[in-house]
Order: C-alpha cells, then structure tokens, then sequence
C-alpha cells in the first residue's frame, strides 16, 4: 500500500527548512538590486489550461503562485513585471486566434520590459499515471543563462521533502522559443497526481513553491555577479 503523508505534515516539513536553516536565508535573503524579472502565470481568461477531475484549474493556481513569487522576488530587491494579475487572459476581443493573440501579447510585454530572466509558471498533468508528481523546469535549447537558472531552481526543490530527483532539461515551448531573453519554465507539479493537487490548492504549499524559485534566482544572480566582480580584478 502506498503511504501518503498527511498534507499537513508535508507543509511543516517544508516550512521547517524555509524558516530555521539559517545559512540559507542569510544568503537567500542578500538584496539583490539592478535585476528584473518578467513573471508570467501560464494561461488565464478562457484558455484554463490543465484540470482535474475535482475542478482544479491550472490558470488559477498558476496565478496565484506568480503573485507570492512576485513578493518574494521583490523582498529580495529584485524588480518585477507580470504579464498578468487577473484572472483574464491577455488575448485581443477582435483576434479570430486567441491563444496566439496571447502569447504574442506575453511576448511583447517581455521585449519591451527587456528583462534579465523571464519566469513562467505552470501546471502538469499525466493522465495515464497518477503516480507522477513533483517540480520541473525546463529551460530553451540555446540559452547558457537559462540552463543555469533552471538547473538552480530544479536543485533548490530537490533539496526540500519533496523532492523528486528531477533535472532541469530543455523544453520545446513558445515562451521559451519567442524570444531572446533568458527564460525558464517551472511546471509547479502534476493535477493528475492527487497529493500535488492537495497541495497545490493551498496557500502554504503556493508560498513555498514561490520561496523556492525565489532563493534560487536571486543566489545565482548574486554568485554571477561576484563572480564577474572577480573576474574584473
């Protein structure tokens, strides 16, 4: 029989390293001023992305992510753009195809913002195994800067309880491909898998994911820039 950790002792565990491993927050937590980052919460407005049986749907745990990884981003002195804060896409009433009249809007939010790594976050589903679950990134096939950022992301999570032992890997996706920033995708877990998608309906579990995405962005920014500074001299 499988044994499934009660979800309440899962956040705590989780929560635990968050709150009392304290080489990690003095070096999660050093500012990290003069980097911007472009957030973008997967699908949105009638493009709801994927679901589960018991009605949960990506678009709006995606958002909800996106909005605790924008506060944790700036708590750490780094700028932030969404793409989007709402529940509504980003889509034009008159396009006769909306879901590229979307992703070209996202596109353009990011080329003219000009950013050092965009960020988009996503759900999962594996409908032939409900045992899958767990975090993924994903990151463009030409982009040094990306792989770096992915890699850090994915070996942030698999430090925690929950860890699944994946590794960030190149993914053929339109956000990734369109344009020529920086740019990584974190599928946050499976809504196929039903103890991610109890955890991924809860603002703990939210505020987690975005801690850790967050620790990982700005520790490699600010390992890159003294390696740089270093480098100088």
């Amino acid at each position: 029989m499988k044994k499934v950790i009660p979800l309440a002792l899962v956040a705590i565990a989780v929560l635990g390293i968050v709150a009392i491993d304290a080489p990690r927050a003095l070096r999660v937590y050093a500012r990290a001023e003069g980097f911007h980052v472009v957030v973008d919460a997967g699908h949105g407005g009638k493009d709801r992305g994927a679901s589960s049986p018991n009605g949960t749907y990506e678009s709006d745990i995606n958002l909800a992510i996106a909005k605790f990884l924008k506060a944790e981003l700036e708590a750490r002195g780094i700028g932030v753009t969404m793409t989007r804060e709402t529940q509504d896409w980003l889509a034009s009433p008159a396009a006769s195809n909306k879901k590229k009249s979307d992703m070209d809007a996202r596109r353009r939010i990011i080329e003219r913002v000009r950013p050092d790594l965009v960020i988009s976050i996503h759900l999962n589903i594996y409908p032939g195994d409900s045992s899958v679950r767990g975090l993924q990134t994903f990151y463009d096939k030409s982009g040094t800067t990306s792989k770096i950022y992915a890699e850090a992301i994915q070996n942030e999570f698999n430090r925690s309880p929950l860890a699944t032992n994946r590794l960030a890997k190149t993914g053929d996706y339109y956000i990734l491909d369109s344009t020529e920033f920086p740019a990584v995708l974190v599928e946050c877990g499976f809504l196929s898998n039903p103890d991610d998608e109890r955890l991924l309906n809860t603002t703990e579990f939210q505020r987690i994911i975005a801690h850790f995405i967050a620790s990982a962005v700005a520790a490699t920014h600010i390992k890159s820039t003294a390696n740089i500074m270093n480098q100088g001299h």
